[in-house]
Order: structure tokens, then C-alpha cells, then sequence
């Protein structure tokens, strides 16, 4: 929407087939058009209007909320790059709002300063604006650096690391394998140190460094740290967020295997192990209703959570991390 106190001028349809032309009221034309055609005509109205405004030296707040979803990228670029026109033009202002991440880096690349980008985080005290964080590759710029001095950040690194290990070495890969048991349940998850992960790191990076207790044990760590998580301040928490999924689903996993008391079955799972605990578990334990409805929302909420890489974690910036702590409270009491 345009604030000002010019109307938003109406464009005229004009159907033209050869030397047949017919006029076409503009009700009668958005009853033929998909969405995405009528989002592109509300746009070529906007742009006409627009610049009206340019010529005329008129001062404008253009307020844009998420206007290239529904559009490919080769237009969405486009719409990108006329605003980024705009911004020059010291007559016009903007608010661009997204859920677009994509969107959200790629404004911030080509024009946006990054203390002007904020992010909205809502909790049921209300909704904060927070400079943004983590924009261009949090594990680089963030978790990586502090990987041997802030346990949170080292717990949230494990599935970025896992991903470096499948991507160079493979799923054979020993070091893949023991990380897969710090974000599933297995038979090795309680004996696996800060040390061993210090190792793992080395491995994968290079270098030297070693944590400040490396003979803890890392499952304690995050729990601990998914701990501290419940208490932490509101906020955009990419580190909370992941550290709480894996918490969380780590603690329904040991507390499914050791009501299925299946160890050699258990052992023989090698892909989607929540999901194939909660059909085994369902199976001998019909009853257990409630358990039942916590776990299935583990299975749903934690997975995007925590196989996330530098280049798409979307999900965990749209939504404030209330939802993972009551359900790692849930889940600790589940008996």
C-alpha cells in the first residue's frame, strides 16, 4: 500500500484479437485470473502508480509485505532489483516485510544494510524487533569460532558438521557415524565425550583447539544446555532452537527404546529411527495415549529443526522457540 493522499489510479483492460477490440470492466476480468495473475496485475498497478509519483517528486512510504511469493525467480529477482532502483531515489522510503529467507539475504546482499535488517520474534508477552542475526552463514561467522568455548554452540554445530562429514567422506565415515549417535539414540550416545567431538572437529577442520572439559559426556551437555534453554530470554535463538530438537528428540528416542527393550532390532535401524520407534512403540503399547500424542509431535516438530544446513534453515526463524520448550518439558516426564 502506498500512504499518501493521491488515489491509486484505475488501469483500463483492453481484450485485442486482430481488428476485434472489446473493453473489458475489471470485474469481469479478475473472475479469469489465477492468483498469481491477479497478484501481478495489483503489482503493474502499483508500479504505475508508483511512477506518477516519481516524476511528480511526490515523498513516499512504500510499505511491501512479501510481494514476490508466487513468483519464479527470474521476476522475483526483477522486483528485487526495481527496488533496490527505488532506494536511490531519496523521495521514497521503504518497509520491506518477508517470510521469505531466500528473499530476506538476497535484499540484504544487494541493498539492505545489515543493521537495518530486523526480525519479528513473537511470544505471549507480545512481538519484539531484533537486528538480525545469522543472516549470511551463522555457522561460519558464529558457531564455528566459539565451537571450543560455548558448549550451546557446539551442541548446534553437530548437524552442520554431520552434513561437511556425508558430503566428503560419505555415511561410512566413523566420525558420521558417532555424531548420528549424538542425534539419535543409540547404543553408544552415553559414552561419547566433548573430547571425542573435539576430535571429530579437528578432523573435519583442521587445527588444534580442545573444549574446557573434554572427558564430559556429550549427552549431558545437551541436556544441560536444552536446560538453561527453558529459562533463556525470548528471542530469535538459532542455538536454542537446535539444541532443544535434539534434547527433545533424543529423550524420546531413549525413552522409547527402553520401554521396546529390543536392543538387536533397535541396532538394525538405519534410516528415519524416530518415526520406526513410534510404529514399534505404538504397536506394543496402544494404551499409552499420551505418550503417544507427545512423541508424534516430536516426530513432526524436531526434524527441520535439526537437519539443517548453512544454506536453508527457513524453518527455525519462523517460529519463536515456546513450542520446543514445552515439549521438551513434556517429554522429560514421560514415564
Amino acid at each position: 500500500m502506498i500512504l499518501g493522499s493521491e488515489p491509486v489510479l484505475r488501469l483500463g483492460f483492453t481484450f485485442d484479437d486482430g481488428a476485434d477490440k472489446i473493453a473489458i470492466e475489471k470485474d469481469a476480468l479478475m473472475l479469469s485470473l489465477s492468483t498469481g495473475e491477479k497478484k501481478a496485475l495489483y503489482i503493474l498497478n502499483l508500479l504505475f502508480e508508483i511512477e506518477v509519483r516519481i516524476k511528480a517528486g511526490i515523498e513516499t512510504l512504500l510499505i511491501v509485505d512479501d510481494i514476490a511469493d508466487s513468483f519464479d525467480y527470474k521476476n522475483k529477482y526483477a522486483i528485487i532489483q526495481y527496488l533496490k532502483d527505488l532506494s536511490e531515489d531519496q523521495k521514497f522510503k521503504q518497509v520491506i516485510l518477508t517470510h521469505n529467507f531466500d528473499f530476506f539475504r538476497t535484499i540484504n546482499s544487494r541493498f539492505v544494510r545489515s543493521d537495518h535488517c530486523l526480525m519479528a520474534t513473537k511470544n505471549s508477552s507480545g512481538v519484539a524487533l531484533e537486528v538480525a542475526l545469522g543472516v549470511k552463514n551463522v555457522f561460519i561467522k558464529d558457531w564455528k569460532p566459539n565451537f571450543f568455548t560455548d558448549s550451546r554452540k557446539q551442541v548446534a554445530s553437530i548437524p552442520f558438521i554431520r552434513n561437511l562429514i556425508e558430503y566428503t567422506k560419505g555415511h561410512n565415515d566413523p566420525d558420521y557415524s558417532k555424531l548420528t549417535s549424538l542425534l539419535h539414540w543409540k547404543a553408544d550416545s552415553l559414552n561419547i565425550s566433548v573430547g571425542d567431538l573435539d576430535g571429530i572437529y579437528q578432523r573435519t577442520f583442521g587445527g588444534t583447539g580442545t573444549s574446557v572439559d573434554p572427558a564430559a559426556k556429550v549427552i549431558t551437555v545437551i541436556h544441560h544446555e536444552a536446560g538453561l534453554c527453558l529459562t533463556a530470554a525470548t528471542g530469535i535463538n538459532f542455538e536454542n532452537k537446535i539444541v532443544l530438537a535434539i534434547a527433545i528428540r533424543l529423550k524420546a528416542e531413549e525413552f522409547m527404546v527402553s520401554k521396546i527393550a529390543d536392543p538387536a532390532w533397535v541396532a538394525a535401524i538405519t534410516r528415519n529411527q524416530t518415526p520406526k520407534l513410534l510404529a514399534r512403540y505404538k504397536m506394543q503399547f496402544s494404551g499409552g495415549t499420551a505418550s503417544i500424542a507427545t512423541i508424534q509431535r516430536v516426530v513432526l516438530m524436531t526434524p527441520e529443526n535439526i537437519h539443517l544446513n548453512s544454506f536453508m534453515y527457513e524453518p527455525i526463524l519462523d517460529m519463536s522457540d515456546e513450542h520446543l520448550r514445552k515439549l521438551y518439558a513434556e517429554v522429560v516426564a514421560l514415564k
